[in-house]
C-alpha cells in the first residue's frame, strides 16, 4: 500500500515544492508531497506470487515449501521479505544501508510490517559494527526495525549487541558466514520468552539471523521472527 499523507503534511509539502521541487530517488521524476519515491517505482518492487511458509523464499505455486526447508530444520520461527534483492528493490535497500534515507526506510517499514505473520511482542534489529557505525553515523537495520515498530504499534528495542568486529560478509559463501559469525551476539538485557521481531536489510545464507535467534534464545527470549526487505536467492 502507497503510504498517505496528512492534510497539514501536504500543505507544507506544496510550500517546499514551490523552492525545491521533489524528486524521485529512483528514476528521478517529480513527486508530489514529501515521497521519498514515486508510486511507478515503488510499484516496481519484485514480489513473488508465492512464498515458502518457513524461509519466505519464493517458491512456484501451489508449494508450501522451498526444497531447502522440506529437508532442513530453521532456528526462526519464520523469515519474509518483501522480495528478491535486484532492481528497485536492491536499490532502495542500498539507499537505506548506505545512505541512511530515513524517508526510504519510512517506505520500507510499513510495507515490511504488512508481511508479518501472527503475534510478537517486541521489534529488534541485527547490531550494528561500532566502527562502521562510528563512521556512518546511522544503522540501516536500525532505522528498518524502528519504522516497522511504529507501523505495528509494537516497542522497539535494541536487544543485540556485537561482542567483535567481523569482516564484510558480502560475497562471502555461506560456510565461511557461518563461522564467522558464531557467538558474535549477545543479548543486551534478559528477556522472559517473549516473541521477538528480528528486523535486517538482506537475508542472504541466514547466518546472521540463525546468530541473531542464538543469541536472543540463550537471552531468554522465546521464538524469534526474521523480517528483512529483501532476500538473495540461491545462496541459502
Amino acid at each position: 500500500m502507497w503510504p498517505s499523507t496528512s492534510p497539514a503534511a501536504r500543505g507544507l509539502a506544496g510550500w517546499v515544492g514551490l523552492l525545491f521541487p521533489p524528486h524521485c530517488l529512483i528514476c528521478g521524476q517529480e513527486v508530489d508531497g514529501l515521497s521519498a519515491v514515486c508510486a511507478d517505482c515503488f510499484g516496481d518492487i519484485p514480489r513473488w506470487a508465492a512464498v515458502c511458509g518457513i524461509c519466505g523464499v519464493g517458491v512456484a505455486p501451489g508449494l508450501d515449501l522451498c526444497e531447502a526447508c522440506a529437508v532442513e530444520a530453521r532456528p526462526y520461527l519464520w523469515a519474509r521479505s518483501l522480495g528478491p534483492y535486484e532492481g528497485v528493490l536492491r536499490a532502495l535497500v542500498l539507499l537505506v544501508k548506505y545512505g541512511g534515507e530515513r524517508a526510504v526506510a519510512r517506505l520500507l517499514g510499513r510495507a515490511m510490517a504488512e508481511l508479518v505473520v501472527g503475534e510478537v511482542a517486541v521489534v529488534a534489529w541485527v547490531p550494528p559494527d561500532p566502527v562502521r557505525l562510528k563512521r556512518r553515523g546511522f544503522h540501516g537495520a536500525e532505522l528498518l526495525g524502528r519504522e516497522v515498530a511504529r507501523a505495528l504499534g509494537l516497542p522497539a528495542r535494541a536487544l543485540l549487541r556485537k561482542v567483535r568486529p567481523s569482516p564484510e560478509q558480502v560475497g562471502r559463501p555461506r560456510e565461511e558466514r557461518v563461522r564467522a559469525m558464531h557467538g558474535l551476539f549477545v543479548a543486551t538485557r534478559k528477556g522472559h520468552g517473549e516473541t521477538v521481531l528480528l528486523v535486517d536489510d538482506v537475508l542472504t545464507t541466514g547466518a546472521t539471523a540463525a546468530e541473531g535467534v542464538r543469541a536472543l534464545q540463550e537471552g531468554g527470549f522465546g521464538a524469534v521472527a526474521v523480517l528483512t526487505c529483501a532476500r538473495t536467492v540461491g545462496q541459502d
